[in-house]
């Protein structure tokens, strides 16, 4: 038994909070530190992580929180693993606190794809990062998630200029074995692609990507077979500028990208798999404008989904829900702010129960807020929350999660690029 676990036994547990209600953000780390992320167990456990470099040192650091205790560690610790020119990290984890840590490595010419997990226990890492790539050129778009049974997927972009191609590489927790090579996916392309990963609980995996052409594809992955498809199947026709996408426990997905048309006039599109029929749908178009910027989705256990996304409404950036639910987007969208500042860097999170989290910075004249909003399986609720105090600092990154039952968990970098803060603030929604 691990010390901290001992006194978790020992010590009276804090309450924990009402719903509705936050803890105050808390500052994990400070200075030249990159984009964070977070994850977050069923029982409120979370991972926070990120890149951090100084005059002396540099490398990738995680800081956990405890629930029973409603603390974060004292201080972040230092994985032992990245090298000169670490790139900001990507982390997976499942309800039962296995986790995974991703990040590639730029040194020269010569970039290396690295992974470190931790299935198991709590306190125990692997001994050694994994390199699952190690090879002259770039990579781009790096992307990791984990099923319920401690099976880890990481995706990316790599090569040359005029040569990039899709690669994919496996973690299976029943033989503690990654790939051997890295698995090509589609064909190669002469520009840098950007998929996407997403996996659900039950081990189905789906890889989007723009593969040129005028072809948006996707790749699936059967628990099965423990196989990739061979060959991508057309999610639409279209060329996107922005891509993200979500499955369900069913494996049903949603695939949704920004195409930039004529006169700068930009759309939002979407397509829908149905996962009986194993039939990709295109919706009629979501919006359209001269700016939608970041457009983001997220998917319940029922099929059900969010999407929220900023788009210019009578010169401000405005922030825009829609909602999917039995076959169908809402025909309407749902303005979340409505004061006269413009939103910005905004998050995402949906819970298997169709609850669904944004956190977004709100700026208005030289103030700069951080504000939560939330779904409660009905409608939005009335108002924004405030987190924290009005600050005239420089927000980004911020990113979010919601566990079944309502525990949340946003973080979000604050600050300028030389002296920056790594914040965050647990909540019960």
């Amino acid at each position: 038994m691990s010390f901290r676990s001992l006194l978790s036994r020992l010590l009276p547990r804090k309450p924990a909070p009402t719903a509705g209600t936050w803890e105050r953000p808390r500052a994990l780390d400070r200075g030249r530190v990159g984009r964070p992320q977070i994850a977050m167990d069923d029982q409120g456990n979370a991972l926070a992580a990120w890149h951090h470099r100084s005059a002396d040192h540099e490398g990738v650091y995680i800081c956990r929180y405890h629930a029973d205790q409603r603390s974060w560690d004292v201080v972040p610790r230092r994985l032992d693993s990245a090298r000169t020119q670490a790139q900001a990290p990507e982390i997976a984890m499942n309800c039962r606190s296995e986790l995974a840590v991703v990040w590639h490595e730029q040194e020269g010419d010569q970039v290396r794809v690295c992974a470190r997990h931790m299935l198991g226990s709590q306190e125990t890492w692997v001994p050694y990062p994994m390199t699952l790539q190690a090879a002259p050129g770039e990579v781009h778009s790096l992307h990791t998630a984990m099923d319920l049974q401690g099976n880890i997927h990481v995706v990316w972009c790599h090569g040359t200029p005029g040569a990039y191609r899709v690669y994919t590489s496996g973690y299976r927790a029943d033989d503690g074995g990654w790939d051997p090579q890295p698995i090509p996916l589609g064909d190669p392309s002469s520009e840098p692609m950007f998929p996407q990963l997403a996996v659900n609980d039950a081990g189905q995996g789906l890889v989007a990507w723009d593969a040129g052409g005028n072809r948006i594809v996707a790749c699936h992955y059967d628990p099965g077979g423990r196989c990739w498809s061979d060959r991508p199947t057309r999610v639409a026709e279209g060329r996107s500028i922005y891509l993200r996408m979500a499955v369900d426990a069913r494996g049903n997905a949603i695939v949704l990208w920004v195409e930039e048309g004529d006169a700068g006039i930009r759309t939002l599109q979407a397509s829908h798999l149905d996962a009986r029929r194993i039939e990709w749908t295109r919706a009629p178009r979501l919006s359209s404008g001269r700016a939608i910027l970041w457009p983001q989705v997220g998917m319940d256990a029922r099929g059900g989904a969010h999407l929220v996304w900023r788009q210019e409404a009578a010169g401000l950036m405005k922030l825009y829900a829609k909602r999917f639910a039995e076959g169908r987007w809402d025909e309407q969208r749902t303005l979340l702010v409505e004061d006269a500042g413009h939103s910005q860097a905004h998050a995402l999170a949906v819970n298997p129960e169709g609850h669904a989290v944004v956190l977004w910075l709100q700026r208005q004249a030289a103030q700069a807020m951080v504000c939560v909003r939330r779904f409660d399986g009905r409608a939005w609720s009335a108002r924004p929350l405030l987190l924290g105090t009005p600050s005239r600092k420089d927000i980004q990154n911020p990113g979010a999660v919601l566990a079944p039952g309502g525990h949340v968990a946003v973080i979000w970098r604050q600050g300028d690029p030389q002296d920056g803060f790594i914040l965050s603030a647990m909540g019960q929604a």
